[in-house]
């Protein structure tokens, strides 16, 4: 990797685990267990948009329910490239010692 990928590495990961991610090493290790952990959130982002969002009061349930299998599908098709926040969260929680490992060369 040169020096601006190792930046860019190392300026996700320290958002994602704070300012300890700054002195990790910025290797090919560490580049594959992030794009693991975008493809582990990726999945949980996919079953993300098919949550239905809440029920306003007043609102007709079928009515509602309907426009949220329409909207789910289209955010779906327009969000493929996008991830929840909570789902990287949750896979570097997950994945939070394997990225300890790596950091310490193990």
């Amino acid at each position: 990797m040169d020096l601006h990928e190792k930046e860019d590495l190392r300026a996700f990961l320290v958002a994602l685990f704070g300012e300890r991610a700054r002195t990790c090493p910025m290797n090919d290790r560490m580049f594959n267990l992030t794009f693991i952990l975008m493809h582990e959130s990726g999945k949980c982002s996919d079953a993300m948009d098919f949550v239905p969002r809440p029920l306003p009061p007043g609102r007709a349930p079928i009515q509602w329910l309907k426009k949220q299998v329409r909207e789910a599908f289209l955010r779906k098709l327009k969000n493929k490239k996008e991830q929840y926040v909570v789902c990287v969260k949750a896979a570097a929680y997950r994945m939070k010692h394997q990225f300890e490992e790596a950091a310490l060369g193990t």
